[in-house]
């Protein structure tokens, strides 16, 4: 039988917080992208978090000698999440609704499922139905052109396939520094090395693309900057802090619960704050996701 997991009050604390603020991300980029191209946002928010964090790293003595290998990982992990995960998603924020999108984000964990059977270690039967009850609410999601933002139906699958390299990216990010057993360094540092790393990638996109001439810093009202430091400095920085702190604090799928807590969270702020639209289908959808995600993640078979 397997031993119950105390959980202390600062683990309690810390998936609060990952909730709240992972699950205000969305409608964060959301109401950003009035003011900045998606580019810019996603650089300027990791390289302003993950150069704090580098500061905090080595001032505060975590900094440790990193293997090659483990160097090549979280190169690329930062790859993976910030530039194809944070990049992509902030693209496709501009057609779907932040509800939406953090719905869609949510199939992390099956995902996760499909990588490591693919690797070797066969799911359980409670896993596979989980994975085909999310696949029913993700072809539910894609089939609904009205979920788009209104005006950009045309763009809606455009949106999709954003969608789909941003939740790709992200979760194969999670699942080789799980696989290669890379988590093993203070969060400061690994966090540190995939935020600039993938911003600086993100940067020279954006500059390739010609963003940075369309930005006027002058010209942005109060309003841009609130919300540009709250996901500098709480959405990446104390977001992806707590992030890694919990994953080598407690069991992997303690923490995995942020994917069907944040989905509610953001659906809700979407329709409080800018008036995004509870449409039946995308609630029917996102209660398949989110029943798929409480089935894996809840799976008390040996990992």
């Amino acid at each position: 039988m397997q031993a119950t997991q105390t959980l202390s009050p600062k683990v309690i604390i810390s998936l609060g917080l990952l909730y709240l603020i992972w699950g205000s991300t969305f409608l964060s980029v959301r109401i950003l992208l009035e003011f900045l191209p998606p580019m810019v946002i996603t650089f300027s928010r990791n390289l302003t978090a993950g150069s704090l964090l580098f500061i905090w790293s080595v001032a505060g003595g975590h900094w440790r000698k990193m293997t090659v290998q483990h160097w090549k990982v979280h190169l690329q992990a930062g790859f993976l999440l910030i530039t194809l995960g944070n990049g992509f998603m902030a693209l496709a924020g501009s057609i779907v609704p932040s509800g939406f999108s953090s719905v869609f984000m949510a199939l992390g964990p099956m995902l996760l499922v499909l990588f490591f059977w693919i690797s070797g270690r066969k799911p359980t039967n409670r896993k596979m139905i989980g994975t085909v009850v999310g696949l029913v609410g993700i072809l539910l999601l894609i089939s609904q052109k009205s979920l788009a933002i209104a005006g950009k139906e045309s763009e809606f699958f455009t949106g999709i396939i954003f969608l789909t390299i941003a939740v790709l990216g992200w979760n194969y990010g999670v699942f080789r520094i799980q696989f290669a057993q890379a988590n093993v360094y203070h969060f400061t540092q690994v966090c540190s090395i995939q935020m600039v790393f993938g911003g600086l990638i993100v940067l020279l996109i954006s500059t390739y693309r010609g963003d940075l001439q369309t930005v006027s810093l002058l010209a942005l009202p109060a309003k841009a900057y609130g919300v540009f430091l709250y996901l500098a400095l709480i959405g990446s920085m104390l977001g992806f802090s707590l992030f890694g702190y919990l994953s080598k604090a407690c069991d992997a799928t303690l923490v995995a619960t942020y994917t069907y807590v944040n989905p509610l969270i953001a659906l809700i702020l979407g329709y409080l704050i800018l008036q995004e639209p509870l449409h039946p289908i995308l609630i029917f959808a996102s209660f398949c996701i989110l029943l798929a995600v409480v089935l894996i993640t809840t799976d008390k078979s040996k990992p």
